[in-house]
């Protein structure tokens, strides 16, 4: 009897888990909802074709997403053969260490695809990204450069990054340990003297997909202590800003739409500019779209609870990117894939011990507890249940 209580408790509160009331989103005049979907209805695009545009005018596109959302990985593969059609040969991308890049340039012109090696190169970046979609990445390169002719140019992944010494990490450390984890760098500055040597001093044009904070270019990223409710600084050196200041009118910033942090907690969330976004899109039977921030009525709208507004007297939109993709409404996200086979009982003991979080590693006894951790850390839809 005991037992089948317990089990109705348990029961009871995963469902009020699963099932949080959804947080409201801003109500919107008529008028400025009217502005805003007239916008979209004469200059929105498909996001393929809305992220290949800005190709006209700029020659390196920074495209930045939250992380481990799969309909965004997607959207990356749609836009390769997009890019080649409109003679962008290049992709760059955070997941993987430029230093196999000869690797990766094997692995996308062999006669046949290695699923193994590929599996490699994302696993030599980050043990903790064991997600199919970003794998992928390089087998839908890899099927365009198979469907070309011999003689014609192929299509390039460049890894931009590299993977620190996390094995030497500790949970105190001076400047000199500090500097045998980040050998190479700070990792926004190493990327992006890759894009300057790969792309830039070369003069070829490309998209550059990685983390929104990677991404910023005109923004600056607060820096906070939520404890003491204090701003440390403004971040003046993410990958997107090194390379913003050296060719300021070459370079686009494009959001991927997921929920802003609050300026209560990182962990805390809410939809971006007050769900003004969301709002208006619920007007639109088809939700994929890609549209102008910079110098469009979307610009102008505001966000004061978000972390993003954090030192900044008038935060709008504009603030914080050039353009913007959605999708999908919230409650339709869905995780990225787990790939079974990408940590074994040959690459544990390295998986584990180049974890970046110092805490966990000692929590994870083989393989399968280590791969349920990684799937549960990619559980989108629970992570934005309470958002519509």
């Amino acid at each position: 009897m005991q037992k089948s209580i317990l089990y109705l408790l348990m029961t009871a509160i995963l469902l009020l888990g699963l099932t949080l009331p959804k947080k409201p989103m801003r109500e919107i005049a008529q008028e400025e909802k009217q502005e805003l979907v007239q916008y979209l209805k004469s200059q929105g695009m498909t996001p393929e074709d809305y992220v290949v545009s800005k190709f006209q005018d700029y020659d390196i596109v920074f495209i930045g997403e939250h992380h481990h959302i799969k309909h965004d990985v997607e959207l990356i593969h749609n836009l390769i053969p997009h890019l080649y059609k409109s003679g962008v040969y290049n992709l760059g991308i955070e997941f993987g260490c430029y230093g196999y890049q000869r690797k990766v340039d094997s692995l996308l012109t062999a006669p046949t695809y290695d699923e193994d090696l590929a599996r490699w190169l994302v696993f030599k970046w980050g043990s903790y990204w064991p997600y199919k979609e970003y794998l992928d990445i390089y087998r839908k390169a890899w099927e365009l450069n198979k469907s070309l002719p011999p003689d014609a140019p192929k299509f390039r992944v460049v890894n931009l990054d590299y993977r620190a010494n996390w094995d030497l990490l500790r949970e105190e450390m001076n400047t000199v340990q500090r500097k045998r984890v980040f050998y190479k760098g700070e990792r926004d500055e190493y990327m992006s003297r890759i894009i300057v040597k790969e792309f830039v001093k070369k003069r070829k044009k490309a998209l550059i997909y990685a983390g929104a904070h990677h991404a910023f270019t005109r923004y600056y990223q607060p820096i906070y202590d939520f404890e003491k409710k204090r701003l440390i600084k403004l971040e003046k050196k993410r990958m997107g800003n090194i390379i913003y200041r050296k060719m300021p009118d070459r370079v686009f910033n494009i959001f991927l739409h997921y929920p802003w942090a609050t300026r209560e907690s990182l962990k805390k969330h809410d939809y971006p500019v007050d769900g003004v976004i969301d709002r208006v899109m619920k007007e639109f039977k088809d939700k994929r779209i890609g549209f102008d921030v910079k110098d469009s009525p979307f610009g102008k709208l505001r966000d004061d609870d978000t972390y993003y507004s954090t030192g900044y007297e008038d935060f709008v939109l504009s603030a914080i990117c050039d353009g913007y993709v959605f999708q999908k409404h919230f409650s339709d996200y869905e995780g990225c894939t787990l790939d079974p086979l990408f940590i074994t009982k040959k690459n544990f003991r390295e998986a584990i011990r180049y974890l970046p979080n110092i805490r966990v590693r000692r929590l994870y006894k083989n393989s399968q507890q280590f791969l349920h951790d990684m799937e549960q850390r990619a559980n989108i839809k629970k992570k934005f249940r309470d958002l519509e």
